[in-house]
């Protein structure tokens, strides 16, 4: 038990001992640690002097850039910005704010900044960014960043700092440079002239597809066309033109002088010419390179001949032609005279030029030609009739078609005037109208002496008749039949011949070419014919409700219908007897008809009927002058007059007037 608590007693002894030795080492390590704490505080405290330092250095490098300086920890926010960045972005006071450059980003650049930021912060740099940011004036701002990280002495990131180039503006414009120079070559594209552009070297900046389809050259690559001088030997080794040799020389001329030329034409051997402008390119007097065009100018060219050939021959057709031709400026002085007009009026040309032609050929009714001149200055073209006179004095009737002559621009030059002298028919004119006037005395005096002779006719017939009567009265019971019968064929004859001078005389005034236009109500003047003449009891008439009223003399249109509805009821021959009377619609006449149920009129008589004297039927009321007075009145209308009928079917007689009487 003894030697057992001695061991224990070494043991505790051995490991107080070894407790106290732990200590001491614990102490030292500590007093070890401690003295590297204050080594390593006074580094930090060396580096932040040092960092601090540095920052101010570069906020005093900075701080008067022209573009705009920020600062900013490595999650973006700002920690210092220049005056230019403070006028950019519109943020002044950052801690306020709490200005983060990500957060100020446009959406639709967010992604590209993001990648961009994550970009920086391994590489240690950043150039060449474009991004939108949105500014505290709710603007938009294009900037091209550059940036780079910032370190301490422990070579750790600490900062970020940036230069941030506002571009809106240079973007602006480089846009609107795009869409110009698109617009541009859009343009020349389109043209419809070959366009070929080159550098001071002779290398191509521009061919457009035109210039291609012109020489028929080899399919174009709009990215990479071929250049000048590939172009130029293309076009002349192909050998397109008449003369080939003297095309290369004149290009050579043209490169050679810089000098603008317009309108050199190129003839091709397949007929085609082309016409070739050339103008050298300069640049604050620094030649630059060569512009040229080309333009098809073959059917121009076909055209400008046939041209000429057409004002050639029309030239010698004017000049022969049995029509004057004058020309006339706004003031009216002649400018040109063809020879026909020359010869109409006895002058030779250079009499006439200059001249006032009123001073000259119209001595009568001046002042209606110059009201004709005042229209033609407002664009208005007429004809009309002039007294010409000719150099020795001859009165001359002139027809004159006169017409503004404007330039290509449409300036008013003055008027040309065709003119054909008309004298002989003029004096034709003149003598029918004194044979009009003397027809018309002749008719007026054959009219009065119609109704004498018509009057002097009837009186010894009524005597005739009134001695047949006496006779018959006086010997009533004492002649045999034979007698009487003889009697009564005495005053047939007489009513027949009363009524055909009766009728001669109607005939004779339906014809009269005087007329006096009245509204007649057709409608009207039918029901009054059907009250004065006998309608048998058998016979219906139909009037149509639709009767128009017309421009004519109520006379003749009752004489007119008259005796068409009295001819159908002398030929009805049927116990029931129709007569229809009506209009039928016309745009450009009245076009009547009177149908009846009679004994009709067989084809090959259709056109006899209406001839003086012309009568199927030789009864003592038909005298064959009723049809032809009917024709005579139709036609003084400017109508016409026909039948439709088959014998024993009935008659149609169809009538047309025209809607629009000439007086």
């Amino acid at each position: 038990m003894e030697n057992k608590a001695a061991i224990l007693k070494r043991a505790l002894q051995r490991e107080k001992e070894a407790r106290r030795q732990s200590e001491r080492i614990l102490e030292k390590k500590s007093a070890e640690l401690y003295d590297l704490t204050l080594q390593l505080q006074e580094s930090n405290n060396k580096l932040q002097k040092l960092f601090i330092a540095t920052r101010s250095e570069l906020t005093g490098v900075f701080a008067n850039l022209v573009d705009a300086y920020l600062m900013m920890d490595l999650s973006g926010n700002v920690l210092k910005m220049n005056e230019a960045a403070i006028a950019l972005l519109g943020y002044n006071n950052i801690s306020d704010d709490n200005l983060n450059i990500l957060d100020i980003v446009v959406e639709e650049d967010k992604e590209d900044m993001d990648a961009s930021f994550k970009l920086l912060l391994k590489d240690g740099e950043l150039k060449d960014l474009k991004i939108k940011i949105l500014t505290k004036y709710n603007t938009v701002k294009i900037l091209h960043i550059n940036c780079s990280l910032m370190y301490n002495e422990a070579k750790k990131a600490v900062a970020i700092q940036g230069i941030f180039r506002d571009i809106t503006k240079q973007r602006e414009d480089e846009q609107k440079l795009l869409s110009s120079e698109n617009r541009l070559f859009l343009l020349i594209e389109h043209l419809d002239s070959g366009v070929l552009l080159q550098d001071e070297l002779n290398n191509t900046v521009l061919a457009n597809k035109r210039l291609y389809d012109l020489f028929n050259l080899p399919e174009r690559d709009v990215d990479n066309p071929l250049d000048s001088q590939d172009i130029i030997d293309i076009i002349e080794d192909k050998d397109l033109f008449e003369d080939n040799e003297a095309i290369k020389e004149r290009y050579k001329e043209l490169i050679s002088n810089r000098v603008e030329v317009l309108g050199d034409e190129l003839v091709l051997r397949n007929g085609k010419v082309l016409e070739r402008n050339y103008s050298p390119v300069f640049e604050d007097n620094v030649f630059k390179g060569h512009l040229w065009s080309f333009n098809d100018i073959t059917f121009k060219k076909k055209y400008r001949k046939s041209l000429e050939a057409e004002r050639q021959k029309y030239s010698n057709i004017i000049a022969n032609m049995n029509l004057g031709l004058i020309e006339v400026s706004v003031d009216n002085k002649i400018l040109m005279a063809n020879q026909t007009l020359c010869k109409m009026t006895g002058y030779e040309e250079s009499d006439l030029l200059g001249r006032y032609g009123a001073d000259l050929v119209y001595k009568e009714g001046v002042d209606a030609i110059e009201k004709v001149r005042a229209n033609r200055k407002n664009g208005i073209s007429s004809s009309y009739e002039v007294v010409a006179y000719t150099k020795k004095g001859a009165k001359r009737y002139w027809l004159v078609s006169g017409a503004p002559n404007y330039s290509i621009e449409g300036k008013l030059l003055g008027s040309i005037g065709v003119v054909l002298d008309i004298t002989d028919l003029k004096n034709l004119e003149l003598q029918k109208e004194a044979l009009v006037r003397k027809l018309e005395k002749s008719n007026a005096e054959l009219q009065e002496y119609a109704h004498i002779v018509s009057h002097d006719l009837k009186s010894p017939l009524r005597s005739i008749y009134a001695l047949v009567s006496w006779l018959k009265e006086d010997n009533e019971g004492k002649l045999d039949d034979m007698s009487m019968q003889n009697f009564a064929l005495i005053e047939s004859t007489l009513e027949k011949m009363e009524q055909l001078i009766t009728d001669i005389l109607n005939y004779s005034s339906a014809g009269a070419n005087t007329i006096e236009l009245e509204q007649v109500n057709t409608s009207a003047v039918i029901k009054e014919i059907l009250q004065l003449v006998y309608i048998p009891a058998n016979i219906k008439v139909n009037l149509d409700t639709e009767m128009p009223v017309i421009q004519a003399e109520k006379t003749k249109i009752q004489q007119l219908f008259q005796n068409l509805i009295s001819n159908a009821i002398k030929f009805i021959d049927k116990p029931e007897g129709v007569i229809n009377i009506g209009i039928i619609p016309d745009k450009n006449v009245y076009k009547f008809y009177v149908k009846d149920n009679g004994i009709g009129i067989e084809q090959k008589y259709h056109e006899k009927i209406f001839e003086i004297f012309h009568s199927l039927n030789k009864s003592k009321d038909s005298t064959g002058i009723g049809l032809s007075i009917v024709k005579k009145i139709v036609t003084l209308y400017g109508g016409d007059v026909w039948v439709e009928s088959e014998n024993g079917n009935g008659t149609t007689f169809y009538f047309t007037i025209n809607k629009k009487i000439r007086t």
